[in-house]
């Protein structure tokens, strides 16, 4: 009994009382993508189904797209901080369609010629709990807020609703806040100078009219070549699925991205 009295006491003591070496930490940097891929299917509530189109297969959109990235956190006690993420996604495309395509009540035959426009903007804001801190380890719960918005446009130039040399512009979107919990960790491979952080968040939701769920995981290796500036690079994956049906048409969104991570990080 006196053993696993002693052992609790040292295991708070280490949590309680080590150092916090940081007070805000902001990351700035992008995403080199090395998978992009995105489903979207809307369907008009006077039709049974209508197809998935894929950005990739279908739209001939570019993999290499463009992603910004900022994330960080504000510690406001040892144990209590509030993190903070935005990422944007820009992608494009064009194409001359080798399949029929139904979007958003038009349907545009095979042989037309499409340009796409794919933007997704993500917010997050999480509240975190540090339940260890130790000089060399962190490990936290999270929970908060993922605000994720989608949007797709086509412009088409070919035979469109059974009509030659038509040309349409049409474009569907959706913004869903869902609420997230998840880990995060961090461990110091050299004391001031190099650490590696862990991130991983979950989603899963049905309800009524919408089903969601999301997987987000990063992992980053730091490396701070002054007291308060430094580099990482690291990999993260993302995967969305939502379904939304507002009573007039239901859209389904399934979106997978994931990359190299490379960024600038300032701590104080």
């Amino acid at each position: 009994m006196k053993k696993q009295l002693l052992l609790t006491f040292l295991f708070t003591g280490v949590s309680l009382f080590a150092q916090v070496k940081d007070e805000w930490k902001i990351n700035v940097g992008t995403m080199l993508v090395t998978n992009f891929e995105t489903e979207m299917q809307l369907t008009p509530r006077n039709l049974p189904i209508s197809a998935k189109i894929n950005t990739k297969d279908q739209l001939n959109m570019k993999n290499d797209t463009n992603v910004f990235r900022i994330d960080g956190y504000y510690r406001f006690t040892d144990k209590h901080s509030i993190d903070f993420s935005y990422f944007s996604v820009k992608s494009s495309g064009y194409t001359s369609s080798n399949k029929d395509i139904e979007f958003n009540d038009k349907f545009i035959s095979a042989g037309a010629s499409i340009t796409s426009k794919f933007d997704m903007d993500v917010y997050k804001v999480n509240y975190g709990y540090s339940f260890y801190h130790s000089d060399e380890v962190e490990l936290a719960l999270t929970a908060g807020l993922h605000i994720t918005t989608i949007s797709l446009g086509l412009e088409a130039t070919g035979t469109i609703d059974g009509i030659a040399a038509e040309s349409t512009a049409s474009s569907a979107g959706i913004t869903v806040p869902l609420p997230v919990f998840g880990f995060k960790g961090e461990y110091t491979i050299i004391d001031k100078t190099l650490f590696i952080n862990y991130k991983t968040e979950y989603f899963f939701l049905e309800y009524d009219t919408f089903r969601g769920n999301l997987h987000s995981s990063s992992i980053s290796l730091e490396y701070r070549f002054l007291e308060n500036i430094g580099a990482g690079i690291g990999y993260n994956n993302n995967l969305i699925y939502l379904q939304v049906d507002d009573g007039d048409k239901k859209l389904e969104v399934q979106n997978a991205l994931s990359g190299a991570m490379l960024y600038l990080t300032y701590i104080y």
